[in-house]
């Protein structure tokens, strides 16, 4: 397919175009204890200062260093508990194994509901759950939860769970740790420093070929012959938001845009092959060319109809974006080019397939059968299926242009030694923390609970960020481990970070996600699932100068 872009536009992919179970106990410190970096913060933001902590440092290639920090301890007043559902903040059960535990709900259906518990012989506690202040959303009440029982460990809380249901209570066992005002630790943090000065290889994007299926962090690293490797952006769980695997936001590989934007959401840059990396919030615009003018396409390598995360104009329910939310959108036209990996979402609507040169080679139904190898599909649904039928002819010429641009509007262009990967929210900008969840569409109108759960909770983390010397920071913390790492919240996480001395950060994609990994050691740390590392859609990758793909 000949694909020509409007000037400075951004490159389309593949269309030739330039542009654990948990335990307690104490955590186990790594091997070759040394002090660290020099610039790192001689006390981290994590507990009181007077915690052990040890940190072991190993030089993994020239410029490119691996610190392994283990610090606290278990807190004498840390235990499990039962945080009992409200009734009138119930929601549906969620596909996301990473969605908040706990429900809050308001005052009073948080007091009515401890008042059946009390008269069913139970002490329950009703708790004021409050965030700290972020750049978008002061410091205040999230809700309140009701909390009963006290266990030294999940055991207990699992089996008062399970009494507690014929009396017609819902509950989850929960650990005081996670509370971000809690606990002295410990915690398990992996920060790994990329000097480009000296390293001579990249630090890229890398989804396996594919944008659709999934492979552990580890599998990804192996595959793209990594010297090292962190787990990267969103991507869909849940068949029924996609095909599983598939990003969710802004993705570039060596200049190929492969991906839309989740309109204005935060993306990091990579340019130079790494080298540098830019912060910005991200919007993309693509048009097919056809004869007689232009059309609008809506998703680029995604089901049409469906947008995780939304952020789109016409989305349903929100134009803006919403995390772990698929909204839908009856009428679009998306383009999946040979990057998407897998045969076409079938349903109804209609489809075209183009050769490699552009040219329409068939029309149809969205049956779901494979393409030739090469072959791009433009797909639409609803009244835009007509305008398909209607417009793109067997043997018509069609070009796909696309224009990316930043948070202040100005159109982004990407060489062949760039790259983009999405996430959210950013952390810091210039050394301050700024982090903005009711912008990045971490707080869910009408459900408290979610962000409570997912940003003021503390979970394992993974990040990228940036210092003042040029040095690129990847970083991982281990979390839901009780005993041997907690995770950290949203503004730990940046506070570590600033620690570390990075001036502008950005959050990837966390929880049983979060992963780590060296060609040296394999998976460094303890993922969060109890099955083990988890699948993800993509990584970002540090490779050898030897290894570029």
């Amino acid at each position: 397919m000949a694909v020509r872009t409007r000037p400075r536009a951004a490159a389309l992919a593949g269309l030739l175009v330039a542009v654990a179970p948990f335990t307690m106990g104490a955590a186990q410190p790594g091997p070759a204890v040394d002090t660290g970096r020099a610039d790192l913060a001689a006390s981290l933001p994590l507990g009181s200062k007077d915690l052990p902590e040890t940190r072991s440092t190993q030089r993994l290639a020239a410029g490119v260093a691996l610190t392994t920090i283990v610090r606290g301890r278990v807190a004498p007043g840390d235990h499990w508990t039962v945080d009992v559902a409200i009734p009138a903040g119930e929601l549906p059960p969620s596909p996301d194994p990473d969605a908040p535990s706990s429900v809050l709900g308001t005052r009073d259906a948080a007091t009515a509901v401890a008042a059946r518990l009390t008269a069913a012989g139970y002490r329950p506690s009703v708790v004021e759950e409050r965030n700290p202040a972020y750049a978008d959303l002061p410091a205040g009440t999230q809700g309140f939860t009701v909390q009963v029982g006290r266990f030294p460990d999940p055991a207990g809380a699992n089996a008062l769970v399970k009494k507690l249901k014929p009396l017609g209570f819902k509950g989850v066992g929960t650990f005081s740790g996670g509370e971000r005002t809690q606990t002295d630790g410990p915690w398990v943090l992996h920060e790994l420093v990329i000097d480009p000065h000296r390293f001579t290889g990249r630090i890229e994007e890398f989804h396996g070929g594919s944008q659709t299926g999934r492979r552990t962090t580890s599998e990804l690293a192996a595959l793209g012959g990594a010297l090292a490797a962190v787990n990267g952006g969103y991507f869909v769980m849940d068949p029924a938001a996609g095909a599983p695997g598939q990003p969710i936001g802004a993705v570039v590989e060596h200049g190929r845009l492969l991906h839309e934007a989740t309109g204005g959401r935060i993306a990091a840059i990579l340019r130079d092959g790494g080298r540098r990396v830019e912060f910005t919030g991200l919007r993309t615009t693509l048009l097919l060319r056809l004869r007689g003018g232009t059309h609008t396409v809506a998703g680029l390598n995604r089901s049409p109809g469906l947008i995780p995360n939304c952020g789109q104009p016409g989305d349903r329910p929100s134009p803006a974006p919403l995390m772990d939310v698929t909204c839908t959108k009856p009428d679009e036209t998306v383009v999946l080019t040979p990057e998407y990996g897998s045969a076409p979402p079938a349903g109804p609507g209609a489809q075209a397939v183009l050769d490699p040169a552009g040219t329409v080679v068939s029309v149809g139904p969205r049956d779901g059968r494979p393409v030739p190898a090469g072959d791009t599909v433009v797909q639409s649904i609803g009244t835009e299926a007509d305008w398909l039928t209607g417009n793109l002819p067997v043997g018509s010429r069609v070009s796909l242009e696309g224009t990316v641009t930043d948070g202040q509007g100005h159109e982004v262009r990407f060489g062949p030694d760039d790259s983009v990967i999405a996430g959210g929210p950013k952390l810091l900008t210039g050394g301050t923390p700024d982090i903005r969840p009711v912008a990045d569409g971490l707080v869910h109108p009408g459900d408290p609970s979610y962000f409570y759960g997912w940003g003021v909770r503390r979970n394992p983390r993974t990040a990228i960020g940036t210092d003042r010397a040029g040095r690129i920071i990847l970083f991982q913390a281990d979390g839901r481990r009780p005993g041997y790492s907690q995770g950290l919240s949203l503004d730990e996480e940046a506070g570590v970070l600033r620690a570390f001395g990075a001036t502008d950060a950005m959050n990837l994609d966390g929880g049983g996600s979060s992963a780590m990994y060296t060609a040296r050691t394999g998976l460094v740390g303890r993922p969060s699932d109890p099955t083990g590392e988890r699948p993800v859609g993509n990584a970002l990758l540090v490779l050898p100068s030897a290894a570029r793909r």
